[in-house]
């Protein structure tokens, strides 16, 4: 039987295919697009990091302002705490009591509100009767060592690189209103030093009538016009040692004496160039509060009627808000932050807001007064703000 024929397979063979690699302008092609896609999402990123530090910035302000009302609903008169406290204090060595005519500086506002900040820790471990910077320790720890030791994000703006992270840092300020800046403001002995708002200390002549807080038969009419100015006042208190030659007891404002409505009445702000001493106990005002620095000569005055305000001091024209951004530390007590546009601020009603650099200057001054629409004697008062003037 003849076989059948069986066709041979055919095998084809596969041809293996060549690899192509991108081409030059392929590749340019492709990273043109990633540059391009990258910045569109770069400024996105930074800008929401931006806007979530300022937004901790602006929670940090508003704990701090409800640990001060807190801290004024508790307190014997509803006073809103010194923004320093000088006064007698032991001595380290001897631990005898010590008064002199340059009372030491024991504390600032910050050192008062601990326990309305949940950090009793601290301020159970605090010594009253030492001094701020005091490195006494026996059986406990020492003031110096207590602010040394602690950074408290509460008290520093994440935007504050001179005092974010930093042991001992303090970015916020509170409201000591008008000042008149006289002296150097980076000079140790000078302003900082001498408790500017003391009665004895301020300047102005309001009534215009040659006698001011600094006469030598002081003027109460100006003195009472200095205390609507202000919303935190500094203290100087005689406890065990020799009598305070110029005691000066807490005239910090209650909130029953904020005339011009808690709603407008600027209570805390922040300043970057408040860390200076990196002690945020210290009392000394360049770091634990913030001024309106006023020409105290008042040429802008009519003869007839005055204004509770004045001109913004000419040789300290930067101390507005965002004006004195670029420091130096410890030396321009100014609200001041590295949020564009503005800083942020809490009311004394409690509430936070960003206030624009921007912001009118003659708001800006009214704002700042607690009580600048009270009428006082011959002195015009300030027209109430509305509340879109800010």
């Amino acid at each position: 039987m003849k076989a059948k024929h069986r066709p041979e397979c055919v095998v084809q063979k596969s041809c293996a295919c060549k690899r192509h690699g991108f081409s030059l302008l392929e590749l340019l092609v492709v990273i043109s697009i990633l540059a391009l896609l990258m910045s569109l999402i770069l400024p996105a990123v930074a800008s929401a990091r931006q806007t979530a530090r300022r937004v901790q910035c602006l929670n940090n302000v508003r704990n701090l302002g409800i640990g001060l009302i807190n801290f004024s609903s508790q307190s014997p008169k509803s006073q809103l705490p010194a923004y320093g406290t000088w006064g007698d204090y032991r001595s380290d060595s001897t631990h005898q009591w010590i008064n002199n005519a340059n009372p030491a500086q024991l504390k600032n506002w910050v050192v008062d509100i601990l326990a309305h900040i949940d950090r009793v820790d601290l301020s159970d471990r605090w010594q009253p009767d030492r001094k701020h910077d005091s490195t006494f320790v026996k059986d406990r720890s020492s003031n110096l060592s207590i602010i040394r030791g602690m950074n408290m994000e509460v008290l520093t703006c994440p935007d504050d690189q001179t005092a974010s992270g930093v042991n001992g840092a303090l970015t916020y300020v509170v409201n000591a209103g008008y000042a008149s800046i006289n002296l150097s403001l980076t000079n140790a002995s000078g302003w900082g030093a001498a408790r500017q708002q003391a009665d004895n200390k301020l300047r102005f002549d309001w009534d215009k009538n040659g006698r001011s807080a600094v006469s030598g038969t002081p003027d109460r009419n100006d003195i009472e016009i200095n205390y609507r100015s202000g919303l935190f006042w500094p203290e100087t208190m005689n406890r065990k040692g020799a009598p305070e030659p110029n005691p000066v007891r807490n005239r910090s404002h209650s909130f029953n004496t904020i005339q011009d409505g808690t709603g407008n009445t600027l209570m805390l702000t922040e300043n970057v160039n408040a860390a200076g001493s990196q002690h945020w106990g210290d009392p000394d005002p360049r770091f634990a509060a913030f001024v309106f620095p006023v020409d105290y000569v008042a040429t802008a005055f009519t003869s007839s009627t005055y204004y509770i305000a004045a001109p913004l001091d000419k040789t300290h024209s930067y101390g507005v808000i965002n004006g004195a951004r670029g420091g130096p530390e410890g030396a321009r007590p100014f609200p001041n932050s590295n949020h564009p546009g503005g800083v942020n601020v809490v009311m004394c009603d409690g509430s936070a807001r960003f206030l624009s650099q921007n912001l009118d200057l003659n708001v800006y001054a009214q704002i700042i007064t607690p009580s600048g629409t009270r009428p006082a004697s011959f002195i015009r008062a300030q027209d109430p703000l509305s509340g879109n003037s800010l």
